[in-house]
């Protein structure tokens, strides 16, 4: 008999087991959505096309282990829509503007407490992180390869001074997501753990990243993203301009995505700008605002070359 492909049961390493010790007994990885689930946060790209690649077929495991082995896996793009509390947001927004303001001696910033960002009614009495950008940021125009624009960034290499039990916490239950790498019992002040990057960027509310894929020889085979702030829509896109495959996720506060493989090696990615078509999700526009993402490579194995 043969078994629906969005029915194929996703199980990563380390995916169903308890995540760490500090918290309660009932905190466990939830399980992920794929870019086959039925959700309306995951659509396909360009949205005239509801099927691609095996999507609307039956495949039985043999095929699924073999045909597909070099086209698109259901785990090549895993996603966690509400995988951080409101609390835990928080605390990482925090921890990654501390790290971010620390390095940025060239933008022009008042006092803290002067400026506010400017949001509708709804937005101030409900999204607490927004009122966490409190500074006017000054931001770089465009990255040296003209793919990320009005943006600052950083690399993670410590924790700020005497981090909270909540930051330890919540950063240990994002590196339990990656995998092959051994960080069982992962200790703060093994944070980052060995064989990672972590790169903090901050995208204006105009800011935008073009299509492109990651560096090969700068980065490894995943690359894990936590979505902090306002929503964004990630597009990924075939490389293949042929074959015009691709999705729309919608990622809001909280969420993590992880991408490897196929994914990784033959689609781009993007993040669309708020005025953009593919940031009307359900007739409506996202609403513009800051956005931290937090990004976790795996170090690949020969370093580039400088």
């Amino acid at each position: 008999m043969r078994t629906p492909f969005s029915q194929i049961t996703i199980t990563p390493k380390r995916l169903i087991r308890s995540i760490y010790s500090q918290t309660s007994s009932s905190s466990f990885i939830p399980k992920p959505l794929n870019l086959y689930s039925q959700s309306p946060l995951i659509r396909s790209h360009p949205q005239s096309r509801n099927t691609s690649f095996a999507s609307a077929l039956d495949i039985t495991n043999e095929e699924q282990n073999g045909s597909l082995n070099d086209a698109l896996k259901p785990d090549d793009f895993l996603f966690w829509p509400n995988f951080f509390t409101n609390e835990e947001c928080k605390v990482l927004t925090e921890m990654a503007l501390w790290k971010l303001d620390r390095i940025d001696t060239s933008l022009k910033r008042r006092r803290k407490g002067r400026f506010t960002p400017k949001l509708d009614d709804e937005a101030e009495n409900t999204d607490e992180i927004q009122k966490l950008f409190d500074r006017e940021y000054g931001f770089e125009e465009g990255h040296y390869d003209s793919v990320i624009h009005q943006y600052r960034e950083t690399l993670l290499s410590s924790l700020p001074p005497s981090p909270s039990s909540s930051l330890t916490s919540s950063l240990i239950k994002l590196y339990s997501l990656l995998p092959d790498l051994p960080i069982d019992n992962l200790k703060q002040e093994e944070i980052p753990p060995k064989g990672t990057i972590t790169h903090l960027l901050h995208l204006s509310p105009k800011g935008e990243i073009l299509p492109h894929v990651d560096n090969l020889q700068a980065s490894g085979k995943f690359i894990c993203g936590v979505s902090l702030g306002s929503e964004r829509t990630l597009r990924l896109q075939s490389k293949d301009k042929d074959k015009k495959e691709g999705w729309d996720v919608r990622l809001g506060n909280g969420s993590v995505y992880l991408q490897r493989d196929s994914i990784r090696y033959n689609y781009e990615h993007s993040i669309l700008p708020y005025d953009s078509e593919g940031s009307v999700w359900d007739g409506e526009q996202l609403k513009p605002g800051h956005r931290i993402s937090i990004m976790i490579r795996d170090t690949p194995k020969r370093p580039a070359e400088l």
